[in-house]
C-alpha cells in the first residue's frame, strides 16, 4: 500500500520486494542476470526517481540476500529506514497465512484458491515470525545508529498525505502536494474471514503456552561446569 503510494509521487522510486525470493528469480531471467547485486545495480538503473531517490521494500528474511545486515548497510550506505508495523500483529499473521494459500499478497492478483482453510499452526508461527522480525529490525537499525522511524501501518493508512510528507520531511527531498495520492493506491484486503479465524486462534489457544520457554540457571551452570572439565 505504502509502496505504491509512494511510486506515484515520483520521488521515492519504486520500493518493491526486489529481495523477495520469488520476485528475484523472475527479475534474473528478465534481465538475463544470475547475480544479486548485479540484479539490483540494474534495477538502481530503472526505477530510480529523477531525484536520485531508490525505494526497495525489505522483509527481515530478504536480508539473508545481501549476506546479512552488515552487507545491506555497505550496499545502501546513506539508507533512510521507514520501519512499518502493525499494532494488531494477530490480525496481521491471519492475513498473511490467508495469503500464503491463496497466493493473493494485493489487490488485483488472480488466486490459487478461493476456499482458504482454518490452520492454527499457520497462524501461530506467522504470529512469532513477526513479532521476532519486528524485533530483529529495531534491534539492528538502533544498534547499527542507522537514520530509521517507525510508522504505524493504521495510522498510515488513515492518514496517507500527511505519511507521505513525513517520509519526505525524514528524507530532506520535496515532494509536489499535487503528486501525493489522497486515496489508497491499494485496495483493502482483509474481510469478515480474518476476524472469524482471529477469534478462533484467540479461544483455541493455550493461555500456558510460552514464546521464549523459560531458562533454567542451574542446569546451564552444570552444563557449563561439564564442559569445562571435558576441555581442560
Amino acid at each position: 500500500m505504502l509502496g505504491h503510494a509512494l511510486h506515484n509521487t515520483n520521488s521515492f522510486g519504486f520500493p518493491l520486494e526486489y529481495a523477495n525470493p520469488a520476485n528475484l528469480n523472475k527479475w534474473k531471467e528478465k534481465l538475463k542476470i544470475d547475480d544479486f547485486f548485479e540484479v539490483i545495480d540494474e534495477l538502481q538503473q530503472r526505477r530510480t526517481s529523477p531525484n536520485g531517490v531508490f525505494g526497495i521494500k525489505l522483509h527481515y528474511q530478504h536480508i539473508e540476500q545481501f549476506g546479512g545486515f552488515e552487507n545491506l548497510v555497505k550496499y545502501f550506505p546513506d539508507a533512510y529506514y521507514v520501519l512499518l508495523t502493525r499494532e494488531n500483529v494477530l490480525n496481521q499473521a491471519v492475513s498473511l497465512s490467508i495469503a500464503s494459500q491463496t497466493g493473493v499478497w494485493i489487490s488485483g492478483q488472480q488466486p490459487m484458491t478461493e476456499n482458504p482453510e482454518y490452520d492454527y499452526s499457520s497462524i501461530d508461527e506467522s504470529l512469532k515470525n513477526i513479532i521476532k522480525n519486528n524485533s530483529s529490525w529495531r534491534y539492528a537499525l538502533a544498534a547499527s545508529d542507522c537514520k530509521y522511524i517507525e510508522m504505524n501501518f493504521d495510522n498510515v493508512k488513515d492518514n496517507l498525505n500527511n505519511t507521505i510528507s513525513e517520509i519526505a520531511d525524514f528524507m530532506g527531498i520535496s515532494v509536489n502536494n499535487e503528486d501525493i495520492p489522497k486515496e489508497q493506491v491499494t485496495s483493502k484486503q482483509s474481510n469478515k474471514l480474518n476476524e472469524e479465524w482471529a477469534d478462533r486462534f484467540c479461544s483455541e489457544f493455550n493461555l500456558s503456552s510460552q514464546l521464549i520457554p523459560e531458562q533454567k540457571p542451574k542446569l546451564i551452570k552444570k552444563i557449563k561446569k561439564k564442559f569445562k572439565k571435558t576441555f581442560s
